[in-house]
């Protein structure tokens, strides 16, 4: 029975798919699937079959990258980042960027990792693990005296410790985001009889 849902899911997403050449589809779910069950050679050469059909090429790109990264390519997983960075789709890009700023932090590149976080963060300002990783990386920009470049940004640490002028804008930015989709738990309302464990 299994097996045939396999192939009735199959179908459709290959009849929803319209004149997109259906090798691309399959080498595509080929590759989701060896990655989930941790087989990263086997999802490597399926992306890199799919790349081949010329569709779609930012997700497989991401799919690509992420990849690498499992296996530890840095080089690899930035180049196909990069390519996904292109891409139109919000998410996509959110996730690209997001991921190369954890790259980066990895590498010991704060700066890059700064811009990296707070670019995601323009795309999707309420996403708390890209919050956490911006302050992460400005402390350790801060911690070793690592300011940030004038050619990645206008942010520079002073002498005395204080956070320059775009640091505290992004920073600001974020409080302003923050305060508007956030409400303390005293002003929402709880539901009588429902207990909060």
């Amino acid at each position: 029975m299994e097996k045939y849902f396999l192939i009735i899911i199959t179908v459709l997403v290959l009849m929803v798919s319209g004149c997109a050449d259906p090798g691309v589809f399959y080498s595509v779910w080929n590759g989701n699937n060896d990655f989930a069950r941790g087989d990263y050679q086997s999802a490597n050469i399926a992306y890199l079959r799919a790349l081949q059909g010329g569709v779609y090429s930012d997700y497989i790109s991401y799919n690509l990258a992420t990849v690498y990264y499992a296996l530890g390519e840095a080089p690899a997983a930035m180049t196909e980042w990069e390519n996904s960075s292109r891409s139109l789709d919000d998410d996509v890009l959110f996730r690209t960027i997001y991921n190369r700023g954890v790259l980066n932090f990895e590498l010991g590149r704060y700066t890059e990792a700064f811009e990296d976080f707070k670019n995601a963060l323009i795309i999707n300002p309420g996403d708390m693990d890209a919050k956490i990783n911006l302050e992460y990386s400005l402390r350790r920009m801060s911690a070793n005296n690592n300011p940030v470049e004038s050619s990645a940004s206008s942010a520079t640490t002073s002498d005395s410790g204080e956070t320059s002028d775009e640091i505290r804008r992004v920073l600001e930015f974020i409080k302003r985001k923050d305060s508007s989709t956030w409400q303390p738990v005293e002003e929402q309302e709880v539901e009588k009889g429902v207990r909060d464990w």
